[in-house]
């Protein structure tokens, strides 16, 4: 390789563009004795005199012809640095650089700005090895910062920032032995170890820079394991403080993502804890810029504790509805929370002393209509169990003196201002056909949850009306026998649905369902196709046919939840309400209508939870109607979303099946960021269409500053298993020596400089005597 450097005091292109200035000026001056000669000698005479002033004044830049060869093959050294947030940390020891500063300055010379190709440890290392550079900002697939043998500059140590809120430091060090083409997903098994093993053979060794801390992906053992079997050592270099340095910070915060307008909010804020004994600091938590919280703490320097909060609901959801546009009806209220950390010690890092968490609070109770006209033990027990928990209003009609009274709604529209309807079975059937067709279009039409509880009676299969058939997620209702089942069991789909998770203590849930008592009497009953059974009761023999306890379907826009049995009040023996009352309130949670966020008189719209992360998909949700409250159907539907003020998506909605005037889209995941729902509608002005909602895409939990000591125990254990070295960076020029056994060739490096140079000299003095001569033979001399 061959390439002209310059070794001047000044800039090499400030001193060419005097050169070329004083070189005009010398030519035009000149000109004013020749321009009477004839050509060529008027233009010839000044241009020689012109070319010499040029190569005495360029001396100045030091121009230097520097030439490199290489004498052997050069063995491969990728060089792996750590970019992580953790490395943006400023240790006491080391004044006001932070470890990557210090990383940077020891990798590319004194002021970390190589200049006329003086480095540092990088410029040292490339006369013997090939030096491959690369930042963990790229784990997996790593695309190489700098290669020694692209003759390419070293970059500029601004231009290396530290970023991510996680450290996969194992998942980096298999990115070095991991080939980057040809993918290994589009090889076969064999070709892609193959591509593999001479990737990983092509390697003499690996570098880390790093303060060790490692946070996600592959642990650092399982990758030096996998450097262990590929036979590339790993020299590790460890940045940064070993002890932990002073620091606050929110670790996480704990509560729920509803509260009801009644109700309180309670919840814990985790703080890490790295002071000393004794140092005050000030936890607050403030909602709209008012403090609904604080306490003063005194540290105990734990590593970590749990604050614990405990805030009226109404004042939060006042609050919020007053900030709120009007015309609109709230069913839920988003209410944003900022917890945050003050403390007059110094600490190593504020980012973390900040904490911002949202939920929705509930102006609207859950509405539940409770029919039983026998009015049972099951019943009373559920009424009860609904009634002791404030999301829940109850409209109860139990017991024949109730039914002995007016007790069913006027109208449809009154009994669609329900969002569940628990009834028992035999109190359903005895509805007139109207009442039943009400109860059909409340779950298919609007949305609404319909649990029945049958009973063990006796009554003909027949007695159905056909409006309650083909709600039903079972058929074949026959009478029942005393049960000789020993045990229930939960279906694979239930397991996995949040109702049905009961367990209050370390026993699986599964296990805690198999020891509940199982009801002596049970309806027999049948699936109908599209229906799933939730919990089975099974027998001592294992060829026995299962038998449906618990099944459900969906029923147009609603659900339907059918109980073959009435006595999961025995649920409640010797326990009183540890399982019946939490499974009943999460059951009617599920079977209830999925309530809307925001309503006006002819928009319905929802869109989920208030918090989504990035890995999350969102659900969109909205209702239309006509001018005639009939349902909106067949309109061309989107959802726009705007992030923090600005457009960001226009996503269409798609018609829901079977159920009028209702559309949905999910789509996902987002950004980060605050986004604002809107719809728009084809044929609908956008300004009548003025209803929205929020919601908030929250990034990964930033983990990456909870430990900010150099983990050296954890470099040193994955080093020692592949047969590397480590040291601190105070230490590093040892690792230098570790890796001369590495060397298999050298770069051979020399340099003339052209400005002291023969041929320099004598191209001045020829041009000079040129032109000495040829103003002789024109008669200036």
């Amino acid at each position: 390789m061959t390439a002209i450097r310059f070794s001047g005091s000044w800039p090499w292109w400030l001193i060419l563009l005097t050169s070329l200035a004083g070189s005009f000026w010398i030519a035009r001056w000149y000109w004013r004795e020749t321009r009477h000669l004839g050509n060529p000698m008027r233009w010839l005479l000044p241009t020689l005199r012109a070319m010499a002033f040029f190569l005495i004044l360029f001396m100045l830049s030091g121009p230097t012809l520097y030439y490199q060869r290489f004498e052997g093959e050069l063995s491969r050294i990728r060089i792996l640095l750590d970019v992580s947030k953790s490395m943006s940390t400023v240790d006491d020891a080391t004044g006001s650089q932070s470890r990557l500063s210090r990383a940077l300055e020891w990798l590319l010379g004194g002021e970390s700005k190589p200049k006329s190709g003086q480095g540092g440890w990088l410029n040292e290392l490339k006369k013997h090895h090939r030096v491959e550079w690369v930042t963990s900002g790229n784990a997996t697939d790593q695309s190489i910062l700098w290669d020694s043998q692209e003759n390419s500059p070293l970059p500029k140590a601004e231009s290396v920032v530290p970023n991510g809120n996680q450290s996969p430091l194992g998942e980096f060090l298999v990115g070095a032995i991991r080939p980057n083409a040809p993918s290994p997903s589009k090889l076969d098994d064999l070709a892609a170890h193959k591509a593999v093993k001479s990737h990983a053979e092509s390697l003499a060794a690996v570098v880390l820079i790093s303060d060790g801390q490692s946070n996600g992906g592959v642990s650092l053992s399982d990758a030096a394991t996998r450097f262990a079997i590929e036979k590339v050592p790993i020299f590790a270099i460890g940045v940064g403080s070993q002890a932990e340095p002073e620091d606050l910070g929110i670790l996480q915060v704990e509560h729920s993502q509803r509260v009801y307008r009644p109700d309180r909010l309670r919840g814990t804020v985790v703080i890490k804890e790295r002071m000393k004994l004794g140092t005050p600091y000030r936890v607050e938590i403030k909602h709209l810029e008012r403090t609904v919280f604080s306490k003063l703490v005194q540290s105990a320097d734990q590593g970590s504790r749990s604050i614990e909060f405990d805030i009226p609901a109404e004042q939060l959801v006042d609050r919020s509805k007053e900030r709120l546009l009007n015309g609109m009806a709230f069913t839920s209220l988003p209410i944003d929370l900022d917890f945050s950390i003050e403390c007059e010690a110094t600490e190593v890092s504020l980012d973390n002393n900040v904490y911002a968490s949202s939920l929705w609070g509930v102006e609207r109770k859950n509405r539940v209509f409770l029919l039983d006209r026998r009015g049972g033990w099951e019943m009373r027990y559920i009424k009860n169990a609904l009634e002791r928990d404030v999301a829940w209003e109850s409209v109860v009609s139990i017991g024949r003196s109730a039914f002995a009274q007016e007790f069913f709604p006027k109208s449809r529209a009154k009994l669609f201002e329900f969002d569940l309807i628990l009834a028992s079975l035999d109190t359903v059937r005895e509805f007139n056909r109207e009442q039943q067709t009400w109860i059909s279009d409340f779950v298919s039409v609007s949305g609404g949850g319909l649990i029945l509880i049958d009973s063990p009676r006796e009554r003909p299969a027949s007695a159905m009306e056909s409006v309650l058939s083909a709600l039903l997620p079972v058929r074949s209702i026959e009478s029942s026998k005393e049960n000789e089942h020993e045990s229930m069991r939960i279906s694979p789909v239930a397991l996995n649905q949040p109702a049905f998770q009961i367990s209050a203590n370390e026993l699986p849930n599964d296990q805690t369902w198999s020891q509940l008592p199982v009801p002596k009497s049970v309806r027999r009953v049948a699936l109908e196709p599209g229906a799933e059974a939730m919990v089975e009761i099974v027998g001592k023999d294992p060829n026995d046919e299962p038998q449906t306890l618990i099944a459900t379907k969906l029923f147009g826009q609603g659900r339907v939840i059918y109980f073959a049995t009435d006595e999961t009040w025995r649920w409640r023996y010797n326990v009183a309400d540890l399982y019946h009352q939490r499974f009943w309130t999460q059951i009617a949670t599920w079977g209830m209508r999925a309530p809307f966020a925001v309503n006006d008189a002819f928009v319905s719209l929802d869109s989920g939870s208030r918090i989504y992360s990035t890995d999350d998909s969102i659900t969109v949700r909205a209702r239309l109607k006509q001018d005639d409250s009939k349902p909106l159907e067949n309109a061309a539907v989107s959802v726009l979303l705007e992030r923090d003020g600005e457009r960001h998506a226009s996503i269409p909605l798609s018609a829901e099946p079977d159920a009028r005037g209702f559309y949905k889209t999910t789509f996902g995941p987002m950004p980060e960021g605050i986004y604002r729902v809107r719809l728009e509608v084809v044929g609908i002005p956008n300004d009548a269409l003025t209803l929205q909602t929020q919601f908030v895409v929250h990034p990964p939990v930033d983990i990456e500053m909870h430990t900010l000591a150099c983990n050296a125990v954890a470099l040193r254990a994955a080093v020692a298993m592949t047969g590397g070295e480590f040291a601190m960076l105070e230490e590093a020029a040892t690792i230098s020596e570790k890796l001369k056994p590495f060397r298999t060739g050298k770069m051979v490096e020399s340099q003339t400089l052209l400005w002291q140079s023969y041929p320099w000299f004598a191209t001045i003095v020829g041009l000079l005597a040129i032109e000495w001569y040829l103003r002789k033979r024109v008669g200036l001399i």
